[in-house]
C-alpha cells in the first residue's frame, strides 16, 4: 500500500502544478471555442432557415423583411454620421439614468438595511410604487420633462432604480445568521462585520441586479424614444415603423442587440474583477 502511494506522487511537484494548469487552459480553451462555435452554428442556422422561407414566398418580405435587405440597410447606414449620432443619443440616456439609479439604488439599500423599522415602513410603499409599469409613465415624462434626453433619463433612472434596491436589499439583508454570530464571537466590530460578511455576501446579488438594471435601461430609454423625441434609435424604429421599413426596423433591433450584449459583457468582466475571490 506505502508502495503504491509513494509512486503516485509526482517526483517534480513544481512541474506536475504547471501540467495541471495548463490542462485547466486547454480545456477553458476548448470549452470557449466550442460555444462560440455553437453560437455561430446557431444564429447561421438561423438566418438561413429565414432567408430561405422568405427566398420560397413562405414568409412575406414586406412583414418579415430578409437578412439580405436588413444587411443593405445596416451596409447604407452605418458609415452615416446621422445613424451613429442616434446610437450616442440613446447610449448616454441609458448610461447616465443607469448609473444615477445604481448608486441611488445601493445607497437606498444599505439605509433600509440598518433599520428594520424603517424598512418595515417604507417596505409597502416601494412595492406599491415598484408595481405600476413605469413604461406607461413614458408619456407623462415627455410632457413634464420635453423631447429632450431628460425624459429619457427620468424613465430609465425609474426603472434601475427599484430593480437595483430590489437586489442589493436582498443582498445585504439575508446573511446566514450562523456567520452573523461567529464575526460578532470572533470580536469584529460593526465596520468590520459589513466590509468582511455583508458587504462580500451582497456583491453577487447587486451585480445581477446591475446586469438586469442595465438592460432595463435601454428598454426605457427606447420606449422614451419611440414616444417622443427627436432622435435616438428608437425615434428611428419609429419612423422607419411608420413607413413600413421593416429592413431598417430589424437592422436598428440587431444594433441595439449588440450594443446591449457588449455593454452587459463588459459589466460582467467588471463583476468577475471584483468577485474573483469566489
Amino acid at each position: 500500500m506505502s508502495e503504491t502511494v509513494v509512486s503516485n506522487m509526482p517526483t517534480d511537484p513544481d512541474a506536475w502544478v504547471k501540467a495541471q494548469l495548463r490542462d485547466i487552459s486547454l480545456k477553458r480553451l476548448r470549452h470557449g471555442v466550442s460555444v462560440w462555435a455553437l453560437r455561430v452554428l446557431v444564429i447561421g442556422g438561423a438566418l438561413a432557415l429565414w432567408q430561405s422561407l422568405v427566398a420560397v414566398g413562405w414568409l412575406d418580405p414586406f412583414v418579415v423583411s430578409s437578412p439580405q435587405a436588413v444587411g443593405t440597410f445596416l451596409l447604407e447606414n452605418l458609415g452615416t454620421g446621422k445613424f451613429w449620432a442616434d446610437v450616442q443619443v440613446t447610449v448616454l440616456a441609458t448610461l447616465i439614468g443607469f448609473i444615477v439609479a445604481s448608486i441611488a439604488g445601493v445607497a437606498a439599500a444599505f439605509v433600509l438595511a440598518q433599520s428594520k423599522h424603517l424598512h418595515d415602513v417604507v417596505d409597502p410603499i416601494l412595492t406599491f410604487f415598484n408595481s405600476m409599469p413605469r413604461v406607461a409613465f413614458a408619456p407623462l415624462f415627455v410632457v413634464w420633462f420635453g423631447l429632450g434626453i431628460t425624459s429619457k433619463i427620468v424613465l430609465a433612472f425609474s426603472l434601475c432604480f427599484f430593480i437595483v434596491l430590489s437586489g442589493a436589499l436582498v443582498g445585504l439583508t439575508q446573511v446566514d445568521s450562523d456567520l452573523n454570530t461567529i464575526t460578532r464571537q470572533l470580536g469584529a466590530n460593526r465596520r468590520q462585520h459589513f466590509l468582511k460578511l455583508v458587504l462580500p455576501n451582497a456583491l453577487p446579488s447587486i451585480a445581477a441586479s446591475l446586469r438586469l438594471a442595465l438592460i432595463y435601461g435601454f428598454l426605457a430609454v427606447v420606449v422614451g424614444e419611440m414616444i417622443g423625441s427627436s432622435n435616438g434609435l428608437g425615434q428611428q424604429i419609429a419612423f422607419y415603423s411608420g413607413v413600413l421599413r421593416m429592413d431598417a426596423v430589424f437592422g436598428i433591433l440587431l444594433v441595439l442587440g449588440i450594443l446591449v450584449s457588449a455593454a452587459v459583457a463588459l459589466l460582467r468582466m467588471v463583476e468577475n474583477y471584483f468577485l474573483r475571490w469566489q
